[in-house]
């Protein structure tokens, strides 16, 4: 590909997946978007000086690609996508990328859930809170998303060493702890219980928590956990614009990336300060569903359970 020396030069790997799509369609206007996914053909498992052929006069990258992208993700996948993880960075610094964006992900805090599931009950979530990975789930199928987290938070743990090294002088490293972005349109009203957009999870969970089966957290605090986290096409598109234009310092920052949702856990008070960040949207002003399935507008899924078992008294 010729580059376009009038636009910023963007990497973007998993380009074929969910995040990776959406952000392809945004920024191919303003940046000349070079796309890595193995659908089309390229392994981020390539020897090292194979892949930074796709990394020369690149402003910045976006690491969206994994073995397996759902929380599912056994330890096997997980390996693969830390040396995925692990090609990518070393590239980078190698080619004097300015910015390099991890997807990382809200199960590298998933533990902290046991806590309590909004800000009513816990304390907030910040990018300094110390990690506790994996969402545990039980139900007719059990669900534990550690193997997916743990690959997640290696590579927030790898930036930092990294961004630390003297090896690298130009790079900086950002996470972006993203919360629940579904595919295509991503409206609240089509959001499962299970933290998951891969559909046969999502088909068995959503069975599951209409019949009353959770064994370990009631439908309530489960669909509220995931729902909370909610983060819009919107607000995603532009915390990742911020983060290619954004004048900020320093070579390694976390980020929680979620939208505005009334009653979360999830603090964004740093990419507020940092980036610029703006979120427009809130889950809680969107018809979507409770812990039985029903959709509508609910401030509090945990409160309005309060009120239902009140009014039955």
């Amino acid at each position: 590909m010729a580059k376009d020396e009038g636009k910023k030069r963007v990497v973007i790997t998993g380009a074929m997946g969910n995040l990776g799509t959406k952000l392809t369609k945004h920024l191919k206007e303003k940046y000349e978007v070079v796309l890595i996914d193995l659908k089309l053909g390229t392994s981020l498992l390539e020897p090292i000086t194979r892949l930074t052929n796709y990394f020369q006069g690149v402003d910045t990258v976006f690491h969206f690609a994994a073995k397996n992208p759902f929380p599912e993700a056994t330890w096997e996948d997980s390996i693969c996508s830390m040396d995925m993880t692990a090609n990518v960075f070393l590239a980078a610094i190698q080619m004097k990328v300015r910015r390099v964006v991890l997807a990382s992900s809200n199960h590298v805090m998933g533990g902290l859930k046991e806590e309590g599931v909004n800000i009513h009950t816990a304390k907030p979530i910040t990018s300094f809170s110390k990690p506790k990975p994996g969402t545990h789930l039980v139900y007719p199928l059990n669900s534990d998303s550690t193997p997916y987290a743990v690959a997640k938070l290696f590579g927030e743990r790898l930036a930092y060493a990294l961004s630390h090294s003297p090896l690298n002088i130009d790079t900086c490293f950002i996470a972006l702890r993203i919360g629940w972005c579904m595919p295509k349109e991503n409206q609240p009203k089509d959001s499962s219980p299970a933290g998951t957009v891969n559909p046969d999870t999502v088909g068995k969970i959503k069975s599951a928590v209409r019949g009353g089966k959770c064994t370990k957290t009631d439908p309530e605090q489960v669909t509220e956990w995931f729902q909370l986290m909610w983060l819009s096409n919107r607000d995603f598109l532009q915390i990742c614009e911020k983060v290619i234009t954004a004048d900020f310092s320093g070579k390694f920052h976390i980020f929680n990336a979620m939208s505005r949702n009334t009653g979360m856990r999830w603090d964004l008070a740093y990419p507020q300060r940092i980036l610029g960040y703006n979120p427009k949207d809130d889950v809680t002003k969107h018809p979507r569903p409770n812990g039985d399935g029903k959709i509508g507008i609910y401030q509090s899924l945990t409160i309005s359970r309060e009120r239902r078992l009140k009014s039955k008294l």
